[in-house]
């Protein structure tokens, strides 16, 4: 990576690029949060340039009740990093029904990967924004509010030791 924070889409490629470890808070409406998980991320190259392949796998509990088994998931997004539009990143679903659907679009601002705008999913709107907190770790906050929903997401991820920014 050039330098911190980045300047372009290629350097937050790059910042993004590589292993890393998670940790995730889920608020219902509440102050306090009725999940954790704790899982593992890759970002791996694609096969356009620009492109990244996020990959998840965590374990998620419910925290209202201690003794329930945790629940395995996992989760797949396309990450497009100026492909379209070279200041934008653009984030598909690349599982499930709406693999290749567009689902957030974003605009780097400083250590700031902000929304450029909401995205809609029937009478929900989902909005996230990036927190780059360092060379090490960022901060992903997701907020989804509709007739029925006001839920918080907050993932901290801290990169896996002896991986780089760097691509190989």
């Amino acid at each position: 990576m050039a330098g911190f924070p980045p300047l372009d889409m290629r350097d937050l490629a790059a910042y993004f690029r590589g292993q890393w470890q998670f940790t995730r808070s889920i608020w219902e409406g509440g102050e306090q949060a009725q999940a954790e998980a704790a899982g593992e991320a890759v970002f791996r190259d694609g096969e356009l340039t620009g492109q990244l392949i996020y990959q998840e796998r965590g374990h998620l509990r419910m925290l209202a009740v201690p003794d329930m088994r945790p629940i395995a998931f996992s989760r797949l997004f396309d990450y497009r990093f100026g492909i379209d539009a070279p200041t934008r990143l653009q984030v598909l679903f690349a599982d499930g029904e709406r693999t290749g659907q567009p689902y957030q679009d974003y605009l780097l601002r400083g250590n700031m990967v902000a929304p450029s705008a909401d995205h809609l999913c029937g009478p929900d709107c989902y909005n996230a924004a990036y927190t780059l907190d360092g060379d090490e770790g960022f901060t992903m906050e997701t907020f989804i509010n509709g007739p029925r929903k006001r839920t918080r997401v907050l993932t901290r991820y801290q990169r896996q030791t002896g991986f780089s920014a760097s691509p190989a």
